[in-house]
């Protein structure tokens, strides 16, 4: 696949998305091979429901089925906190892009190996 060019289940995972009560930003790094999550961000009233898990649910599902990895960058911008982030994202098997394990190939503070 050319550089920058998205596989088409890119495009039916952010259509799949589309009805959560979330705003939502995949993206794919066709070098790095990763599926990035750029912004996920739940309103404060909708906190605390389950949208987030939901929705992390079916990119993780999808990049585990598609044996690719993932990454995201905890951020406070939009009111969250970074802390509680990361402690979310781990959930979901989410672990620090530091250390000896650090993935060069991709600037996210967080990676996701696939389950397979």
């Amino acid at each position: 696949m050319p550089a920058g060019h998205e596989p088409t289940w890119v495009e039916g995972l952010r259509r799949a998305l589309d009805d959560h009560p979330a705003k939502i930003h995949i993206s794919y790094d066709s070098t790095a091979g990763y599926l990035a999550l750029d912004l996920l961000v739940v309103t404060r009233v909708r906190r605390n429901e389950g949208t987030g898990t939901a929705i992390m649910q079916v990119l993780t599902a999808e990049a585990d089925r598609r044996g690719v990895p993932m990454a995201l960058t905890p951020a406070a911008d939009f009111g969250g906190s970074v802390s509680r982030l990361r402690t979310f994202y781990r959930r979901f098997g989410f672990v620090s892009n530091a250390g000896r394990g650090k993935d060069y190939a991709t600037k996210h503070a967080m990676i996701r190996r696939p389950v397979v």
